[in-house]
């Protein structure tokens, strides 16, 4: 295979006061980590003076939010390109899917939960943030970071890669529907799992199809590098990206998963900044100001769309006073009274299950279907699906043992890869830095889903390898 036309442009000659010194950058690292423990032992003060699970949730998050706030701010001295690395929108993910929603009003949930459960999750939940900001320790700096770099471009490789995404990606909803693009789309607004293209339980040779879909969570960052140098790009190219981009944003929102659409904003922000020759605040404000309203709105209409469709929805029908998020405190308060009081730890049954998730049951039939007891079985939840986190689902495996060790190797694996980010001088290079985002942020949502969220991710890697 011939390699892709690059379209070269000289890395900027950076000078002392365009690069920040490897000791400076742990130097801010150590600082903001210092912040950030301090919050959380403030967040752990505040828990024992909670009288009910309201309190329990609600007082310490505050200090969480405040402390992450803190951190950015120190870490941002060296630049913004600091602040898009992985360690730190692990931490924001984790935030928003446990305590953000406890900042603001929420209805009474005394009734659902007890007080020592809800402190239990909070501590157990408080040790993963320790964990993750601990871990990233493990690899320190190594090299100065630019604060300003002008990449090489691939026009070429990057269109033909973001071509052969779309096409495979979508190949399994094109062929329900014989090809027919308006069908797809409608389908796309009907209620969830009503789809012609909807997996069924069970796989088969047909359904290996299904896995190709993956494919277009690279779409986002693949848009997002040629949309940031649409200059160097011929206009179909760029018609293309925006097309693609579109489709995958309106797929992500019609289908109504709150973490899979802000997932596709994130790596699309992200690599869209990070591919930026000069990243200043006011280009990031106007990256993310329309970004926040966007996730503002998925965060709080989703849900409602993913049970009627886009097709039913009623902006006015599905108002509420509430934000609600996916209460994943309170499902990790359920699981600490399940295990072990009621239900020995599930050892390494977790990660065993959570590997081999990727591998179709077509080419292994006798795959373990899931967990021995799931999250839904444990907590007593029929007819729905229920999330808590990777520290409910860690301790699930082994209690806050468990949930530390998994967390300070998210900690360290996040600053092992934010050194490919300093390093990177192609766009392809800050692409597949981006990408890693995408199994960062599902990664905090849930353990078990994060093995098929990596195949993108070592699709890219190795495309990059055969056309170099």
């Amino acid at each position: 295979m011939t390699s892709p036309v690059y379209t070269r442009t000289p890395v900027i000659a950076a000078g002392a006061s365009d690069l920040v010194s490897p000791r400076v950058l742990n130097d801010l690292r150590l600082m903001s980590t210092l912040t950030l423990l301090l919050s959380f032992i403030l967040a752990g003060v505040a828990l024992i003076y909670a009288n009910d699970a309201d309190q329990a949730f609600k007082y310490p998050a505050p200090f969480v939010g405040v402390g992450i706030g803190f951190a950015l701010w120190i870490e941002g001295q060296a630049g913004l390109r600091n602040l898009v690395r992985v360690d730190v929108f692990m931490l924001m993910v984790l935030f928003l899917l446990t305590f953000f929603e406890f900042i603001l009003p929420q209805d009474s949930i005394t009734d659902r939960v007890s007080l020592p459960a809800a402190q239990t999750a909070v501590q157990a939940t408080l040790l993963g943030f320790t964990g993750i900001v601990v871990g990233r320790h493990i690899f320190p700096a190594n090299r100065p970071l630019p604060r300003r770099i002008d990449f090489q471009v691939s026009p070429k490789g990057t269109t033909i890669l973001l071509i052969a995404c779309g096409l495979l990606g979508y190949l399994y909803m094109l062929l329900a529907v014989s090809f027919d693009i308006s069908e797809m789309i409608y389908q796309m607004t009907r209620p969830r799992f009503s789809q012609p293209w909807t997996r069924g339980r069970f796989g088969s040779l047909s359904t290996l199809l299904n896995e190709f879909g993956l494919l277009k969570y690279l779409i986002p960052p693949l848009a997002a590098a040629i949309l940031a140098q649409w200059r160097k790009y011929k206009l179909w190219q760029v018609a293309i990206a925006l097309a693609l981009l579109s489709l995958v944003f309106f797929e992500g929102f019609a289908g109504g998963t709150r973490n899979i659409f802000l997932i596709h904003l994130i790596t699309f922000s992200a690599s869209f900044a990070l591919m930026l020759p000069r990243l200043t605040f006011s280009k990031l404000a106007m990256i993310f100001a329309p970004i926040l309203v966007v996730a503002y709105f998925a965060i709080y209409y989703l849900p409602e769309i993913r049970t009627v469709g886009l097709e039913n929805f009623n902006i006015e029908e599905s108002r509420t006073d509430t934000l609600f998020v996916d209460m994943n405190l309170i499902n990790i308060a359920h699981l600490t009274e399940v295990f072990p009081e009621t239900h020995p730890h599930l050892g390494f049954e977790v990660p065993y299950v959570a590997a081999v998730r990727p591998i179709p049951r077509a080419l292994w039939p006798s795959k373990p279907e899931g967990l021995s007891l799931s999250i839904e079985e444990a907590v007593g939840a029929r007819g729905l699906t229920l999330s808590a986190t990777f520290v409910g689902e860690l301790w699930m495996a082994g209690g806050y043992m468990a949930v530390l060790m998994a967390a300070l190797s998210f900690g360290a694996l996040s600053a092992y890869w934010n050194r490919r980010a300093v390093g990177a001088r192609s766009n392809l290079d800050m692409i597949i830095f981006a990408v890693a985002l995408f199994p960062a942020g599902l990664g905090m949502r849930s353990f078990m889903s994060l093995a098929p969220t990596l195949l993108p991710l070592l699709a890219i890697i190795l495309y990059t390898k055969v056309v170099r």
